[in-house]
């Protein structure tokens, strides 16, 4: 039997700060707009925009689920597969989110363009707490038909579980769909937190996921997402052709 324990249990520190804006920029609890469960995640094939692109809702099942969408002007799909990879010391880690971002490692290492598979440790603030929370990677064909992706224009998709370090369960589902624009390429975030593996016995009831997934996790999380996902927009470009200047330099140059 999986044993989760609720989300504010598990925070290790508390940060005082006032309540940010962003987290308030809600989709109301009565909202009619649709969105998304993880099973039906090949809808976000269907349509390059849905009702439901920025916000953050509980779903029927008790589950609530985030979405935020970032225009990122410049950046190519390939840039954000590096980044994932890429990030290895804390300090690269913060440049993603100076307030929030305070650390990040991985279990065994990983090798840039190689993070499927492998297990991204990071603690950071999600509102006022700060949790250490480990992301394992996977093949996001787990969930998306990849037959569909150069149709829909799908440069890469970043998936998987989220958890706490130290526990066995996970309590959670992330999702990134990058797909190209004339500009660059959008990142469509989805997040589904209460999808807990493996399932418990009794599975969770809606009450229980209330108190695993509290609505303060959904406002902080999205707010975390929107400025994080906004911030890497701003600087991945130079990065990326910082540490990757061999790779395209045109041939023929020296």
């Amino acid at each position: 039997m999986a044993i989760v324990k609720p989300w504010r249990s598990i925070a290790t520190m508390d940060l005082d700060r006032e309540a940010d804006p962003v987290s308030e920029l809600i989709i109301p609890r009565d909202s009619k707009e649709e969105v998304v469960h993880i099973k039906d995640a090949n809808q976000l094939l269907d349509s390059f925009y849905l009702p439901f692109e920025s916000g953050w809702k509980r779903l029927d099942t008790g589950v609530i689920n985030i979405a935020v969408r970032t225009h990122m002007i410049g950046v190519t799909p390939a840039m954000i597969d590096w980044w994932i990879s890429f990030l290895h010391h804390s300090e690269e880690y913060r440049w993603w989110h100076p307030r929030d971002h305070v650390f990040s490692d991985w279990e065994a290492g990983c090798e840039p363009g190689e993070h499927l598979g492998r297990t991204h440790l990071a603690h950071e603030y999600i509102g006022p707490h700060l949790y250490k929370l480990k992301i394992h990677f996977r093949d996001p064909g787990e969930i998306l038909d990849k037959r569909r992706f150069p149709e829909a224009k799908v440069g890469t998709a970043i998936y998987g579980y989220v958890g706490v370090i130290g526990e066995d369960a996970w309590f959670g589902r992330l999702l990134h769909l990058i797909q190209e624009t004339p500009e660059g390429c959008v990142m469509r975030s989805r997040f589904w937190l209460g999808e807990i593996d493996p399932v418990p016995n009794p599975k969770s009831t809606h009450e229980m996921l209330e108190k695993l997934v509290p609505d303060e996790l959904g406002a902080g999380l999205f707010a975390h997402c929107c400025e994080e996902m906004s911030i890497l927009a701003g600087f991945l470009p130079t990065v990326y052709r910082i540490h990757n200047a061999d790779t395209q330099r045109p041939q023929g140059t020296r």
